[in-house]
């Protein structure tokens, strides 16, 4: 029996859920590896950060919902929060191209099953290849199959490759699928160059590596009679206006440096005021 038609086992108590866009079903999220009980063991899983969600991170997701249709398996996502750049490197305050809600959100719309969201902290980090292996996909997951890039690392200070998983993997009867990397005009498609495309505001060559406009999923303030949203959190952006759209209405917002690593859009002064909260807000240019 497929997946696609298969009927989620039991009630949804040991994990937490996340609603679609198109509300077709929950899809639970557990908040690290240790919580996925044995009845949700066996699934086929893309490993990886996956900020910002590309086209190369959706290529993979789409290998592992078909490697899952074709084992009667679920898909299944292996993600890391916070990004494993925020615990090694003090000067990465600004850099997610999307929050952690966002993100479940978009992976459940690309039709994943469940996620597991591992907290990445130093007791994690030191995990070595094997251990990787051994604790979190054999024992925790019970993995049958996973999904990552051929430029993966893992493992205590990035020990381990795609070469070393695969390797492990079939020590262990693991299925292991290694996507290439996706070139888009001679470069190789990743968060990084996203985020500086979007630091020189080219937001049209962003949508293109990110295979939908840059989004952001936010709460609506409001700043001297205008409604804006807080962007801080998010990768520096280039200051100046930008096209961006929101519940359907496309309008002229402005993006401007308040104070040290502070980024506030601002929308236009005849906008109706939002009252509700984690807004969508699309950058169309």
């Amino acid at each position: 029996m497929q997946y696609a038609s298969a009927k989620r086992p039991g009630p949804l108590a040991d994990a937490n859920t996340v609603r679609v866009s198109n509300e077709r079903a929950p899809m639970p999220v557990f908040m690290g590896h240790h919580e996925v009980s044995e009845k949700w063991h066996g699934g086929v899983y893309a490993i990886g950060n996956f900020d910002g969600l590309h086209i190369g991170h959706q290529k993979l997701i789409e290998k592992t919902v078909q490697v899952a249709t074709e084992t009667s398996c679920r898909p299944a996502i292996l993600t890391f929060d916070p990004h494993p750049r925020e615990l090694f490197d003090a000067s990465a305050v600004n850099f997610r191209l999307g929050t952690s809600l966002q993100k479940t959100r978009d992976l459940a719309n690309l039709g994943t099953g469940f996620c597991v969201s591992q907290h990445f902290d130093l007791d994690f980090a030191a995990l070595t290849p094997v251990e990787f292996v051994d604790e979190v996909l054999r024992k925790s997951l019970s993995a049958s199959h996973v999904v990552v890039g051929t430029d993966f690392k893992f493992g205590c200070r990035q020990a381990g490759n795609t070469e070393m998983l695969q390797e492990l993997c079939a020590q262990r009867g693991i299925g292991i699928s290694a996507i290439e990397q996706i070139r888009f005009g001679g470069e190789v498609v990743s968060s990084s160059l996203i985020r500086n495309l979007l630091g020189k505001g080219e937001m049209l060559a962003a949508a293109r590596l990110l295979g939908r406009p840059w989004t952001v999923l936010e709460n609506p303030c409001s700043l001297d009679g205008e409604t804006s949203f807080d962007l801080s959190g998010y990768t520096d952006l280039k200051e100046g206006a930008y096209q961006v759209r929101i519940d359907g209405i496309t309008c002229r917002a402005t993006l401007a440096k308040m104070e040290a690593d502070k980024q506030i859009l601002a929308l236009p002064k005849d906008i109706p005021p939002i009252s509700s909260n984690k807004v969508i807000v699309e950058f169309v240019s």
